[in-house]
């Protein structure tokens, strides 16, 4: 009987799997490698949940989430250029170019919108992008502890002027975050699309954002999920500040200006502060993720 029971969970768990596919995909000569699950029962006009992942990660990053959201809507994921399984490319992954590849993914795998987009760390920035450029295709947005692409300069600044740095070092540690050149090292072809990603956010930081300011802002469901666990390890902690209390007053000053963009979209929204997590919320605490998730594409399937 024991065996019989086993034999069925197994048979079982194979038919559960047996829609999720993973395989590459050429887009303007390139091979990238795609997650999907879920697409084959998806119902008309219903939204098919799309994954960025963060700065230098594949979509292996959503392991822990993917399957479980993809019970409730269809799961997209795949690893951008230079990445994970996807080919080398010695070129920027800008947001324009990032959300071109996306757009053309997409389109030769026949999967139309609608598109909730669902962004970590520099994928939020990304699906910022993205939103901005074909703003007809997206239905909501979901930042996971997000690169802030709503900050300034003067931002920045502020906090180091809120916890008693002196103007003299804010300045000098301001260029070396947006100005000074990294080693040559840093450029290696193994690391390449690593290290170009970030020069890309830099690039961005030293223009406030332009780039991604001009472009519209979907009216749609926008959730934020913010983690509050501080993770600097010790040895890099700095020495001339209170490391810890520059960031809770960094998170307090993002979720200012992030509430304000949840309420101008004038749609449904959500701020979840994880006291638990730290940047890697999908990990730390991937009910959450998941529920709250549920809950948007849930909202948008009643409509």
């Amino acid at each position: 009987m024991k065996k019989t029971i086993n034999l069925l969970a197994s048979l079982l768990l194979l038919v559960f799997g047996a829609n999720a596919q993973e395989k590459l995909v050429k887009v303007n000569g390139k091979n990238f490698a795609v997650y999907t699950k879920g697409l084959e029962s998806r119902k008309a006009n219903s939204p098919v949940l799309v994954f960025e992942n963060g700065m230098g990660e594949s979509l292996g990053s959503w392991d822990t989430v993917l399957d479980q959201l993809a019970n409730t809507a269809p799961v997209f994921a795949y690893d951008r250029v230079g990445l994970g399984k996807s080919d080398k490319a010695y070129e920027m992954h800008t947001p324009e170019q990032t959300a071109e590849n996306l757009k053309n993914i997409l389109t030769t795998l026949n999967i139309p919108p609608p598109y909730v987009l669902v962004g970590h760390s520099l994928g939020g920035v990304y699906i910022r992008g993205f939103a901005g450029l074909y703003p007809d295709d997206v239905a909501g947005l979901v930042f996971v502890d997000p690169a802030d692409f709503t900050e300034t300069k003067d931002d920045w600044n502020q906090i180091f002027r809120e916890i008693g740095v002196p103007e003299k070092r804010i300045d000098e540690m301001m260029y070396q975050r947006l100005y000074q050149s990294k080693p040559a090292t840093a450029r290696d072809s193994l690391r390449f699309a690593f290290w170009s990603e970030a020069k890309v956010l830099g690039d961005l930081r030293r223009t406030d954002f332009a780039e991604l300011k001009a472009l519209p802002m979907p009216k749609v469901s926008t959730y934020f999920f913010v983690g509050g666990k501080f993770e600097v390890p010790l040895e890099r902690r700095s020495k001339e500040y209170d490391h810890e209390r520059f960031f809770h007053v960094k998170n307090d000053k993002n979720m200012e200006r992030w509430r304000a963009l949840i309420h101008a979209s004038g749609k449904s929204g959500a701020l979840i502060y994880l006291t638990n997590s730290g940047h890697y919320i999908q990990r730390d605490d991937p009910n959450a993720v998941i529920a709250n998730i549920r809950l948007l594409v849930e909202s948008l399937n009643t409509k």
